[in-house]
């Protein structure tokens, strides 16, 4: 019982012994105090956070010996010594015993976490770096903190590799077709080796005609970058004769000829990989900023929104291609890009923003923004023989006002959007005059002969704008899109007369007389007796078309014959009106110039409709 006792205790203390004497091989490290930018700062992470964790990754290594960060502090404070930046590496390693230090820096910046890591020979007097590696991985601002630790346990786990670790490793990302990793492994694996020592090694080998013993030599190891690394012990345990016969055997096999190759093929697939890469995301981000440009711009070739859909089946084509294998950084960059390019197109359609002028998905209606404001206005046009004072009009609250009169187009899509029960499409038909041979849309809702959907949609009374309006709401709202508080409806007589004016003080927005009329409006000098097709003139300043002519446009108001009696805010005209008469602005196709004017006035029935009648809708604060 004693001497099996004894027996354990030996073989106990023997084990200890052989792990002391093992962990004594291993080089003793200390972490440093990274360097941080005042941006990875901001995202509250400091040099001693990223410090600690990468003293950690070392220690899960197993590949060095670590002095603990409380070991540093401690020894710091016994010897009043401050663990700030002015605190040089080959400083620290004398102090606490350590031969090598690891520091860096981390930033982060342009969406990218950029670190270095550097191991830092304590022994050399100006701080030797022996290696260094680098990271720089795209990243969202609110995913920093947790992308840090998987990119730092990658950055550690490089440092604990040696030069045959790197080799294998290539081959690896080169079954995987992985090129631009190979790349950086071969790399690491040239740095990592002495080739001048290697190659006056080998020759020692032809020079003493050793070259039968080498080709019969058997190296150890299972794979390319474990045969190299037993070279590699050889040398470093002094057995210079062994090393050459190992790496003349490597030079001259078969496995060095395949192993050159390979190392070409991975620089010149990397380079053409990345050429690849470069060319869809050059693709899709020029159609990207296409759609940006085009936000706001009708006359664009391309719906911005179609653009970014573009982008995006592009992208996520090339993220699905099994011939193209992507590391993570380079499916990462596809990825954010195609992230970018959602949180834009979403934002096309996330409902008005002030100062910006935006579009409807769907219906396709495009509208400008209109600022807070006031006007001066009569009761009547100018005359000769009477006077007319002036008001002021202020108009509190900022809008958004249809850049174009509502296109046949447009209304067709509502009235096939419609789903309710036979009332519902009665109510509806019954505000239309399909009958009329002047009505764009036939009682089927289809074009009638002559007319097209770029046409202004009229035939429609009063009523039947205001439905389509509800409809709009119903549908912005269900979507999220539309600002509380505001809503969807025609414009009252003042916030159409204040975005006809366009901040003029005339009496067109483009002057007092009609010298450029043609410019900027259809009326009965220039047209054949018909509307012309929306925004087929030149636009206002506040980018809005056809206020002058075209078609009369249906305001909220019921009609007075005074528009206004004194100053006033955001006038919304009578409560009723007698005789039923709804305002109507702008003039139309069969208008004199006079009644193009930005003050011209006319009034209809709300629950007829005519040829030369249509609409332009605004959203607005609520009524």
């Amino acid at each position: 019982m004693v001497w099996r006792f004894v027996s354990v205790l030996f073989l106990s203390m023997l084990i200890l012994h052989s792990a002391f004497a093992e962990n004594k091989d291993k080089e003793l490290v200390a972490v440093h105090d990274f360097n941080v930018t005042p941006s990875m700062e901001k995202l509250k992470i400091n040099g001693w956070w990223i410090s600690e964790r990468m003293e950690n990754e070392l220690v899960q290594s197993g590949k060095y010996r670590v002095v603990t960060r409380a070991r540093i502090a401690k020894v710091l404070k016994e010897q009043n010594i401050s663990a700030g930046p002015s605190l040089q590496p080959q400083e620290l390693g004398k102090i606490v015993g350590a031969q090598y230090i690891v520091t860096g820096q981390a930033d982060y910046s342009d969406g990218k976490i950029n670190i270095v890591v550097n191991l830092i020979d304590a022994s050399k007097k100006a701080g030797e770096i022996k290696r260094s590696f680098d990271a720089s991985v795209p990243s969202a601002e609110g995913e920093v903190a947790s992308r840090l630790p998987e990119i730092l346990q990658n950055l550690a786990g490089k440092f604990s590799m040696g030069p045959g670790d790197f080799l294998d490793y290539g081959l690896e990302m080169m079954r995987n077709g992985d090129y631009e990793a190979a790349v950086q492994a071969f790399m690491e694996f040239e740095r990592g080796i002495d080739i001048k020592k290697i190659d006056a090694l080998i020759k020692t080998v032809t020079d003493k005609h050793l070259e039968k013993s080498a080709e019969s030599l058997n190296i150890p190891g299972n794979t390319p970058g474990q045969m190299l690394d037993y070279g590699l012990e050889l040398i470093n345990k002094g057995d210079l004769k062994q090393a050459a016969l190992v790496f003349y055997k490597l030079q001259n096999s078969k496995l060095a000829s395949r192993i050159n190759s390979l190392m070409q093929l991975a620089k010149s697939g990397a380079q053409k990989k990345n050429e690849v890469i470069g060319t869809i995301l050059a693709s899709a981000r020029q159609k990207f900023e296409n759609a940006i440009i085009s936000r706001d711009k009708k006359e664009q070739q391309k719906d911005p929104a179609v653009l970014c859909d573009e982008a995006i089946t592009e992208l996520q084509a090339f993220l699905g291609n099994p011939k193209m294998t992507l590391s993570p950084d380079e499916r990462r960059k596809v990825e954010n890009l195609i992230a970018e390019i959602e949180i834009f197109r979403k934002k096309l359609f996330a409902g008005p923003s002030l100062g910006r002028g935006w579009s409807i998905p769907g219906v396709k209606m495009d509208f400008a923004p209109v600022n807070p404001g006031s006007f001066s206005a009569r009761n009547a046009l100018p005359s000769e023989d009477r006077e007319e004072h002036e008001y002021t009009v202020k108009i509190l609250k900022p809008f958004w006002i249809g850049k174009y009169e509502v296109s046949t187009g447009q209304f067709q899509y509502f009235l096939k959007a419609q789903n309710g029960s036979r009332k519902d499409r009665f109510e509806i038909d019954r505000e239309m005059n399909f009958e009329s041979p002047s009505c764009p849309l036939t009682n089927n809702y289809q074009l009638r002969k002559g007319y097209k959907a770029e046409y202004p949609m009229t035939c429609v009374s009063w009523r039947g704008a205001k439905k389509f309006c509800e409809w709009l709401n119903t549908v912005e709202k269900a979507a999220g899109r539309l600002p509380a508080g505001y809503e969807y409806r025609l414009p009252t007589e003042a916030e159409w007369e204040y975005s006809c004016r366009a901040g003029a003080k005339t009496v067109f927005h483009f002057g007092d007389n009609t010298a450029d009329i043609d410019k900027y409006a259809c009326y009965r000098s220039n047209t054949a007796g018909q509307a012309e097709a929306c925004g087929s003139k030149q636009p206002s300043p506040w980018g809005t078309y056809d206020m002058h002519g075209n078609v009369w446009e249906w305001c909220n108001d019921w009609y007075s014959d005074k528009f206004l009696v004194a100053d006033v805010e955001n006038p919304r005209g009578p409560d009723a009106s007698t005789e039923n008469l709804k305002v109507l602005r702008g003039g139309s196709f069969s208008s004199d110039a006079a009644d193009l004017q930005c003050g011209a006035r006319y009034s209809y029935d709300f629950k007829l409709s005519k040829k030369n009648i249509g609409f332009r809708v605004i959203c607005a604060p609520e009524l």
